[in-house]
């Protein structure tokens, strides 16, 4: 019966033993990115286009110049942007085998199915992450469709996003970063894909502590501007900044109901 209880007692040891071994062997989860990281919300600006008149011009140019950027991430690179936004709320497990986290999901984009594979794999304090996204009806099977790499307490990182399988090449790039306790955060996104847009860049600041808690600078390479447009997210005034547009270097302003209004 001593023999016995002894013979239990190491067992269980042991597999106490193993399981803190693969407790340990477990790289530290990483923070995941921020949604506004690569999907920002720029909803105060959108637009159908009937809205233009001459009381609203100020805020109508600064809602065209954003659109821009936002039809890029919602149209072009929708299947990417799409994928990544399903991740965040699912919960990730560790793939001992591949020694990566792996966030799984499924998503519609364009009149699609598709599933996206998320890995982190951490070495030391940094994420190497890798979007793999598949399609039956495409036929398209873990396609690295962005990729990127942040710190491990998710404050600061970038992304590469491609154009698609048939032509794997960058489509834009992204910089972003935030502080320690999210009141301030930033992303900076270029333009990587050959053409008149090459190299125009938005970047896209959050301040809450700012009254103007929202802004954009927005360079195109095509026109040759410079514009810079700050925002209040909750009550919607703003103003907007375009030397080529107005003709001076002079911020122009709108008020809560978007009505142009003098800077004060």
């Amino acid at each position: 019966m001593k023999k016995l209880l002894s013979i239990l007692l190491s067992l269980t040891v042991l597999f106490v033993s193993c399981d803190s071994t693969d407790e340990n062997s477990q790289d530290p989860k990483p923070v995941m990115p921020p949604e506004y990281s690569m999907a920002p919300d720029f909803d105060d600006f959108q637009t159908d286009g009937s809205q233009r008149n001459q009381t609203i011009e100020n805020w109508f140019y600064s809602a065209v110049n954003v659109g821009v950027y936002s039809a890029i991430l919602k149209g072009s690179l929708a299947i990417p942007v799409t994928a990544f936004k399903t991740t965040i709320s699912q919960e990730p497990f560790y793939d001992t085998d591949a020694g990566v986290w792996t966030w799984e999901s499924s998503f519609s984009a364009n009149f699609n199915d598709f599933s996206i594979r998320l890995t982190a794999d951490v070495e030391n304090d940094n994420a190497n992450w890798k979007g793999f996204i598949s399609s039956s009806s495409l036929n398209v099977e873990d396609f690295v469709w962005f990729e990127g790499q942040s710190n491990v307490n998710g404050n600061s990182g970038s992304w590469t996003l491609y154009e698609s399988p048939q032509n794997p090449s960058a489509w834009i790039s992204v910089e972003w970063s935030r502080n320690e306790d999210r009141t301030v955060a930033n992303a900076d996104f270029t333009i990587e894909k050959a053409g008149d847009l090459q190299g125009s860049y938005i970047n896209y600041n959050r301040n809450d502590n700012n009254d103007l808690n929202r802004s954009v600078e927005i360079s195109n390479t095509q026109s040759n501007d410079l514009i810079k447009i700050y925002w209040n997210s909750e009550l919607k005034f703003g103003r907007v900044k375009s030397p080529n547009h107005f003709g001076d270097i002079e911020f122009h302003c709108w008020d809560e109901n978007l009505q142009d209004v003098d800077c004060s």
